[in-house]
């Protein structure tokens, strides 16, 4: 049914992320005719994919249909690929479609792409860290390789949070097996927009286990079997994890709306800067302050999104989006957890809970389901969570200790 025949106008979606989601499920469907567009079949919650790597979760866990969520929301879900998108015209074409989607409305929240930071032999020999599939991947690898009874090497790639996440989840259930780890990280410490004081105790708390720090030491390229620093040295690799950060979307500059390699601009309402009717959330957005690209964010500016395409199809005031100063949590497997809020910083195992709770508050946000259909799905990720994140610290006399123990680590 058109938009004109059904009183409805039409808006777009680009990406099934938080942004994505989130303004789906903000609008109304009885006001507008919603068409979301993702190349996958789920939305993932990516902020905690690196447990993974340790079976703490399972990739059912971290995942919600999207089509199911979607329809239930009463809007459409098209997977597919997006290959064009054409602001003069206010289309948009698909890999699959012969025809394209039309809009009154679009919100562009695609996210990033993987960024091999013009590193050679990244695609080829590296395992990246920016999906589901992807992490699952490596924590299968490493269950191979923990296997084989000799002393295997992993190498992470990235000592920013993806990279630090990875390291602990690795420690939390290989660290008194004969895997070593070596975590590379090209700027001068980890953790480089956390105090200078969280880079320090992750070091502490590595010192009784086989794993080496290489700061400072870009990396010039990766070879099957290594990964070779710009400094000429080389470290031997069974597994090299590369968590390198995320790159804009070509699809971005391919349509006029970034500049080459650039994520695209937007005002303080997350207004394209040049076609009013295309908003952009999530990560793909250049905002006018610079945000960290993080999944609490990405929901906030879909919700924002949303809200700005009601106020500009009725005609009305855009409203700007004002970023939640939340504080952020970083996992280091079942060793501690840190909490960052500005220039404070704690740690503490016990700061995991409020990971975890974060993680079930969202998904039960983002599942769009009636509460009896989402009670299974909410019920398997509670007894995963308490049969690996809960028994085996009520089980050991020392990890109850150290539960017990919160730092206060920085204060500016």
């Amino acid at each position: 049914m058109s938009s004109r025949r059904s009183g409805r106008r039409r808006v777009l979606i680009l990406g099934g992320g938080f942004a994505g989601l989130a303004a789906a499920l903000e609008l109304p469907s009885d006001r507008y005719q919603v068409t979301l567009v993702d190349r996958r079949s789920c939305f993932e919650f990516l902020p905690n994919i690196h447990e993974l790597l340790s079976g703490v979760k399972t990739p059912d866990l971290l995942r919600l249909p999207l089509d199911r969520n979607v329809r239930r929301a009463g809007h459409r879900f098209v997977r597919d690929e997006v290959t064009g998108i054409d602001p003069i015209e206010r289309r948009v074409t698909t890999r699959r479609r012969r025809s394209a989607i039309p809009y009154d409305a679009l919100i562009l929240a695609l996210g990033g792409v993987d960024a091999s930071r013009g590193v050679a032999g990244v695609e080829q020999h590296a395992f990246p860290f920016k999906s589901v599939e992807q992490c699952d991947r490596i924590g299968r690898r490493l269950r191979q390789l923990a296997a084989r009874r000799e002393h295997a090497r992993v190498v992470i790639v990235g000592g920013g949070l993806e990279g630090v996440e990875a390291l602990g989840e690795i420690l939390r259930r290989y660290r008194h097996s004969d895997l070593r780890v070596t975590l590379v990280e090209a700027r001068e410490r980890l953790l480089l927009e956390a105090p200078p004081a969280l880079a320090a105790h992750l070091r502490k708390l590595c010192v009784p286990y086989q794993v080496a720090f290489e700061t400072n030491s870009p990396v010039e390229r990766i070879e099957p079997t290594a990964v070779v620093l710009r400094n000429g040295r080389s470290l031997t690799s069974d597994l090299t994890i590369w968590t390198g950060g995320p790159a804009a979307p070509p699809l971005l500059a391919e349509c006029g709306l970034a500049a080459p390699g650039a994520w695209a601009p937007v005002d303080v309402t997350l207004q394209s800067k040049d076609h009013v009717e295309i908003f952009v959330a999530g990560d793909a957005a250049e905002t006018p302050t610079p945000l960290p690209k993080q999944g609490y964010h990405a929901l906030d500016m879909g919700a924002c999104a949303a809200d700005n395409v009601r106020r500009l199809l009725a005609g009305r005031a855009l409203a700007p989006f004002r970023p939640a100063g939340k504080p952020t949590l970083i996992s280091f497997g079942d060793l501690t957890c840190f909490l960052v809020a500005g220039e404070l910083a704690l740690a503490g195992p016990v700061l995991a809970a409020a990971k975890e709770a974060v993680f079930e508050l969202v998904m039960a946000r983002l599942d769009a389901q009636p509460l009896s259909a989402r009670l299974p799905g909410a019920l398997r990720r509670v007894d995963r969570a308490a049969r690996s994140l809960l028994w085996p610290t009520l089980s050991s006399l020392d990890a109850l200790r150290r539960q017990a123990n919160l730092s206060l680590l920085s204060t500016g």
